[in-house]
């Protein structure tokens, strides 16, 4: 000590555990400021994410919507060749149907 006298346990057991509070406080200090990071960072990483997703789910929405209007548009003709074919059929006279003919 500076007056000469040696230390006591007493004070070298409050001089240690006024160090280690003071190092405890500081280190719950950086710790919830890194957690305040961490946490900004998983939202950034969230939304980057998310605006990913959506771009997919754009393409895919209008991939769908190209295939349905093509696949409506192959009913439609499909329609229309079936109509004509029906037309045809009813102007020819019907075969007579036998039953020892196979078919």
């Amino acid at each position: 000590m500076p007056n000469g006298h040696p230390i006591t346990k007493a004070e070298l057991q409050a001089v240690l555990n006024a160090a280690l509070s003071a190092q405890s406080k500081e280190l719950r200090a950086e710790m919830s400021a890194q957690k305040d990071e961490l946490i900004e960072f998983m939202r950034q990483i969230e939304t980057n994410l998310l605006t990913e997703f959506h771009r997919y789910a754009k393409g895919q929405q209008v991939r769908l919507h190209t295939l349905e209007s093509n696949g409506s548009d192959l009913v439609l003709r499909l329609a229309t060749i079936e109509e004509r074919l029906l037309a045809l059929e009813s102007q020819r006279p019907p075969t007579p149907f036998r039953p020892s003919q196979q078919r």
